[in-house]
């Protein structure tokens, strides 16, 4: 097992000059239009970068951790996701995930696996490698919401051997879920660990509407009228404490006593000063609009406030 961190910030945010690229990703866009894609140029690096939308580059830096040897010949190689900016904590960091395929692409046991933490006001930009060589080498979760915007500028990682996370097995893929929850400070200074050893272990996923309002619980809203106080239990010893899933949740549909054959879509949600608010639409059966509405909740115990 290898892991590696690397920090740096730029003295001047000045826009980097456009290297020639021997080849470049496909770019992940988040929702302000900013792409983030991965070059590697003409000298044998790999670099970051980030252009807005007007497709300027705002954000350009190599990482230094990975050596010319293990950039791969093509993009075909190198897999990446991207965490988004998340209003809610803060809207100018990103955290870009890389997976680098170190041999064949049919085979794959050998790669490497790169977190890079962008603050694209600052310029500042952290890093934390994890190189595999066999299935007991420690890595994270590589898919699109394993990793999670978390509260205070965090980032929540589930991590484990190679061969718990990303070989499969397990019924409904439980032999994928991982030994720790890590809770990392933006520099991936360590916030937190987490065991998760539960049968039935409780973390947020990063494809869905979260607002953490504390180290270990967070605000969920599913789209279809779900809104619900949540708490990570991913342990004996949580439940032990007599730590709960929910704390306390509200289904719109049953709340507003709309027909069966209705459905409710949550257009915006929002949590301010312990208030917790979602605006929502009720359509009817043929899917027409009938009704917009907005309800208010206390965040300590689900109480309605107004609607």
């Amino acid at each position: 097992m290898a892991c590696f961190l690397f920090s740096c910030k730029k003295d001047t945010p000045d826009v980097p000059e456009k290297k020639n690229e021997k080849w470049r990703t496909e770019a992940k866009t988040d929702s302000l239009g900013n792409q983030y894609y991965v070059v590697n140029t003409m000298d044998n690096t790999l670099e970051i970068r980030v252009n807005n939308k007007d497709g300027k580059t705002i954000f350009s830096e190599v990482c230094p951790t990975i050596e010319a040897s293990e950039i791969p010949e093509s993009s075909g190689k190198l897999f990446i996701f991207l965490v988004a900016p998340s209003k809610y904590i803060n809207a100018n960091h990103a955290t870009l995930s890389l997976r680098i395929v170190l041999d064949n692409l049919d085979i794959q046991e050998k790669h490497i696996q790169l977190l890079a933490n962008i603050d694209l006001d600052s310029k500042k930009f952290y890093t934390k490698k994890y190189k595999v060589e066999e299935p007991l080498d420690w890595t994270y979760k590589v898919l699109d919401n394993q990793l999670v915007q978390w509260y205070g500028n965090g980032l929540l990682v589930r991590e484990g051997t190679e061969k718990d996370l990303n070989r499969g097995g397990g019924n409904m893929g439980l032999g994928q879920r991982g030994t720790q929850l890590v809770c990392y400070e933006r520099d991936f200074s360590i916030r937190y660990t987490k065991d998760i050893d539960a049968s039935d272990a409780y973390y947020p996923s990063g494809n869905l509407w979260n607002i953490p309002i504390n180290n270990y619980e967070y605000m969920l809203f599913l789209n279809d009228g779900y809104v619900g106080r949540m708490q990570i239990v991913t342990s004996v010893e949580d439940k032990w404490a007599g730590k709960k899933v929910v704390i306390w949740r509200d289904n719109l549909k049953e709340t507003n006593n709309i027909p069966a054959d209705y459905s409710i879509k949550i257009t915006d949600y929002n949590v301010q000063n312990n208030v917790v608010s979602a605006s929502y639409n009720i359509y009817d059966e043929k899917g027409q609009l009938k009704e917009k509405r907005i309800r208010k909740w206390s965040i300590g115990n689900g109480m309605p406030l107004g609607s």
